[in-house]
């Protein structure tokens, strides 16, 4: 039985997904001729856009030194080691 190969755009989906919903926003208020509250409209859907990418990006590391990593795993105390993209 053949593999479905499946496509993967998972670094960028969130880039991609907003420029795809913006084209399509742009497509439905500019439809009837372009107005002022149009503008209003797509830029507000650009600005959620962008305030959702910096609420939920991740952020810098706790840990930025290799000894400190160790120090915190060798003191006895338990540690979580979370392994993220920052994408």
């Amino acid at each position: 039985m053949k593999q479905m190969n499946h496509f993967n755009v998972n670094q960028h989906s969130f880039i991609l997904t907003a420029i795809l919903v913006l084209c399509i926003v742009a497509i439905v208020l500019f439809r009837d001729g372009v107005k002022a509250l149009d503008f209003v409209a797509l830029i507000a859907v650009a600005s959620t856009f962008c305030f959702s990418w910096l609420l939920f990006r991740p952020g810098p590391s706790t840990f930025a030194v290799v000894d400190s990593v160790e120090k915190a795993l060798e003191s006895g105390k338990p540690t979580l080691l979370e392994f993220q993209s920052n994408y």
